[in-house]
């Protein structure tokens, strides 16, 4: 799954709009919907601020869960 599909898909899981989550991480609703049609990479601080607002890990928004560790 790409970046943007992965934030797309946490947002519409916490019945988000994207003006709601642009304004949680202080960017504009353009760019968070450019972020979610891969036409921009959001930067590392913009990726943290994702995971804290919808309350997820990065790898999962980076499309690494088959690299999550289980021990």
């Amino acid at each position: 799954m790409s970046i943007g599909k992965a934030i797309k898909s946490e947002r519409q899981k916490h019945n988000m709009t994207q003006a709601e989550l642009s304004d949680a991480i202080a960017v504009n609703r353009v760019t968070l919907a450019r972020y979610e049609n891969g036409t921009k990479k959001p930067s590392l601080d913009t990726l943290i601020a994702l995971a804290d607002v919808l309350d997820c890990s990065l790898d999962g928004l980076l499309g690494r869960y088959q690299y999550i560790r289980k021990d």
